[in-house]
């Protein structure tokens, strides 16, 4: 696999040939050792495939009600809301 700054455990999995769990718990013993950092990343309705967001993984889901940074709505309920995780480090990650 390419070496990258960034991640998701859906293409770390596909990559290597792994489970989606397997690959998130990898991503998770990385962020524990200071390797990266994992991001819960925040979609909105109102662009749904592009991350309006992103908080440090681990803290939980946002508080609602949520102010969408993009469109300004408030949203009320977490049916208007995705979510994702990527891992970020500040050196590239190779995986083999």
């Amino acid at each position: 696999m390419k070496a990258s700054t960034n991640v998701m455990p859906h293409q770390l999995a596909v990559q290597l040939g792994i489970e989606y769990s397997d690959a998130l718990a990898l991503l998770a013993d990385l962020e524990s050792k200071g390797i990266c950092e994992m991001k819960l990343l925040i979609y909105h309705n109102c662009e749904p495939d592009v991350p309006i967001d992103a908080i440090p993984y681990g803290i939980g889901f946002p508080n609602l009600p949520w102010t969408c940074p993009n469109c300004e709505s408030v949203v009320e309920t977490y049916d208007e809301l995705s979510f994702d995780l990527m891992a970020i480090s500040k050196q590239p990650i190779k995986f083999v």
